[in-house]
């Protein structure tokens, strides 16, 4: 008998008769072991369309398996690749974990196979390959094959079949404790394969496993960089839909895009440790290659690095700034996230933002579709990102779409802080703000508050007639106490509320009563309530301690407590905000001469103290601090996760705050 013969004898041994579909497989089989190609490619089809059923397959694989491998040991066959796939495919190859029902039946004749191994060393690379693939099947039973995958990947001169190998491995790694094994061999892959497909696969599957080990970081990069210029990361042709049900792993991998890039250079981002000049290095690279998902990952992993380490980001802000004129739509959207989650730093690219900004001439209304200079929020509409950051960076030059936005859209979220934000500068707006006070209808309180923080902001002498009728809370105060003088009408209300109980209320009224009238006494009288951190909060003392320092020397006579206070046992915070009021009252230096410890101890109390030592101009004391904070990569207020762009700035006033002080010292 022939071994053309043998596979069609097998095919009639079978009773197909008691199977479901079992006659027209048959007649399938017997058109494949006939040697049509163009038969053979309309029964592979045909196959692959009666084998799924659910997450089973049906009973007929069992008995078409040998007679599939039969045909695939024909050396004369063109199509032994696709049989052989197709023979993977039925046993479950892109499906390890189901080991049940007919498909477990299926593994186990596909695993009882003795020439299966032995076309790992076929003379067709495509056959290799697809060995590579289908052995995945019967990974489960055959404890051995790890072993086995990793010796051939070694002797496999085909870089298409190496990388066959080296994601059947890992996948076969994971039975057992083979995971550290494979990750360790996946390190040495990685590092040590002459094909970039082949380097680029291990470090993704690498990266995919819990705690990767060491790696050597500049091939890395220079993997993940020709990788990205090479266009290796393009988004996986979509599985066929006749075999899909069959390959449930490959339909999900064709869903996603960029399968592990951005792992990798987090990685290698992570091995550079806090060296940000290295981590800006690669990133500017990426970001100058002639490939989009290079740009869009670079930008993304961009914002992560500002947000954790200080640099010298101009390169890269401006680099960015040049990309919200790129063709691709995502990487504009990502140059502009970038500059959005960073604040003050992206401020050298404020012209290319407004640049892009495009200019609105019909009547902005939220509800009619996406407007760039506003977005739709969950609650309503929000300020868009270029006018957010603008806006942000307090530039003049987004005042007008302001003015617009206020007219023509005057719940969008964020608007009314943004205007605030600009003070005085924006008094032009005054008269908008004030007409949509008086236009406004009851109930829409949030709204009103907006308005009101606002008009105090921009004009405080015309926002005292819209605060007469506001009732006394904390928020009224703040503001009756912006507004100064203007507001004097009010003073009654406020000395009411001096006394009313609850420390929040009290402390803005004794704030709003010395900006209002100007009565220090009584300002004095409450703060002295509340300075001593051991019978309040610490938020309280040093709300009050603050308070002090603003009397200043009106409220002199408060030094000696104040500096008993410090002297004994309190909060980091309650002692810096002693340091300056003491400094503000009776301009001791002293105390701010203390603070080192404070400094070491409370990082996130460096900005207030830097401030006073530049106030109190001791460079000579402060300069070993400012020294070694501009040394510092990590940013002050860094945490695990980002940090948002008002904390970003945060830190970077601290550090022009440490070079002003190294200025002073000369």
């Amino acid at each position: 008998m022939t071994e053309t013969e043998a596979p069609l004898a097998a095919a009639h041994d079978a009773d197909w008769s008691s199977l479901e579909h079992g006659p027209a497989v048959r007649r399938l089989l017997s058109g494949l072991a006939g040697g049509d190609a163009a038969a053979g490619s309309t029964a592979i089809g045909q196959l692959y369309r009666l084998a799924p059923d659910g997450a089973d397959v049906r009973p007929w694989v069992v008995a078409a398996l040998p007679v599939l491998l039969g045909l695939v040991a024909d050396p004369a066959r063109p199509d032994r690749e696709r049989l052989l796939r197709l023979a993977g495919d039925l046993a479950g190859a892109d499906r390890t974990w189901q080991m049940s029902g007919q498909t477990l039946r299926a593994k186990r004749v596909l695993a009882g196979y003795a020439g299966l191994t032995g076309l790992l060393t076929d003379t067709d690379p495509r056959v290799r390959e697809a060995a590579a693939y289908t052995v995945r099947a019967v990974a489960r039973l055959t404890p051995a094959l790890p072993g086995l995958l990793r010796q051939r990947y070694v002797d496999e001169p085909d870089p298409a079949v190496r990388v066959t190998l080296l994601c059947s491995s890992v996948l076969t790694g994971a039975v057992g404790s083979g995971y550290q094994p494979t990750k360790r061999w996946l390190a040495w892959v990685a590092d040590s394969d002459a094909d970039l497909r082949v380097r680029i696969t291990a470090l993704t599957e690498l990266m995919a496993l819990a705690d990767p080990p060491p790696f050597d970081v500049e091939t890395a990069r220079d993997t993940v960089l020709a990788a990205y210029r090479e266009g290796l990361n393009r988004e996986p042709e979509p599985v066929d839909d006749v075999i899909a049900p069959l390959r449930s792993g490959q339909r999900m991998a064709a869903r996603q895009w960029t399968p592990g890039y951005p792992q990798v250079v987090s990685a290698v981002r992570a091995a550079y440790r806090n060296d940000v000049d290295a981590q800006l290095d690669l990133l500017e690279r990426m970001l100058d290659l002639d490939a989009r998902d290079a740009r869009h990952d670079g930008l993304h992993q961009a914002l992560a690095l500002a947000q954790r380490l200080r640099g010298r980001y101009t390169a890269l802000v401006t680099r960015a700034a040049a990309l919200l004129h790129d063709t691709d739509p995502q990487v504009r959207a990502a140059a502009l996230r970038l500059l959005h989650g960073i604040g003050e730093l992206a401020r050298p690219a404020a012209d290319a933002v407004w640049a892009a900004l495009p200019r609105v001439q019909r009547r902005i209304r939220p509800h009619d579709g996406p407007v760039t200079w506003i977005a739709e929020g969950t609650p309503g509409p929000v300020l868009g990102p270029a006018v957010h950051l603008l806006s942000a960076l307090r530039d003049e030059r987004v005042l007008p779409v302001l003015h617009r936005l206020l007219d023509e859209a005057p719940d969008t979220a964020g608007l009314h802080q943004r205007i605030a934000g600009y003070g005085v500068r924006a008094h032009g707006l005054s008269r908008t703000l004030r007409r949509r006070l008086r236009a406004l209808p009851a109930g829409h309180e949030a709204q009103r508050a907006g308005l009101l923080h606002a008009l105090t902001a921009v004009a405080p002498d015309e926002a005292a007639d819209h605060l007469v009728r506001e009732p006394i809370d904390v928020t009224t105060l703040r503001l009756l106490a912006r507004a100064g003088r203007a507001a004097a009408g009010r003073a009654p209300a406020i000395r009411a509320a001096l006394t009313g109980g609850d420390p929040d209320l009290e402390l803005a009224a004794a704030d709003a009563i010395w900006q209002v009238a100007g009565d220090a006494e009584a300002a004095a009288a409450v703060y002295d309530r509340y300075f001593d951190p051991r019978y309040t909060g610490v938020e309280h003392a040093v709300a009050a301690i603050d308070g002090l320092g603003r009397l200043g020397v009106r409220v002199a006579g408060r030094s000696r407590h104040l500096a008993a206070r410090m002297r004994g046992r309190t909060d980091a915070a309650v002692v810096v905000a002693i340091a300056g009021a003491l400094w503000r009252i009776t301009a001791d230096r002293n105390a701010a001469r203390t603070l080192g410890p404070v400094w070491e101890s409370a990082p996130r109390l460096r900005p207030r103290i830097a401030r006073l030592w530049v106030e109190t101009g001791d460079a000579r004391y402060a300069g070993r601090y400012a020294r070694a904070e501009l040394g510092t990569a990590l940013r002050h207020n860094g945490g695990r996760h980002g940090l948002p762009a008002p904390e970003i700035d945060r830190d970077e006033r601290l550090l022009a705050r440490c070079r002003e002080l190294l200025a002073q010292a000369g």
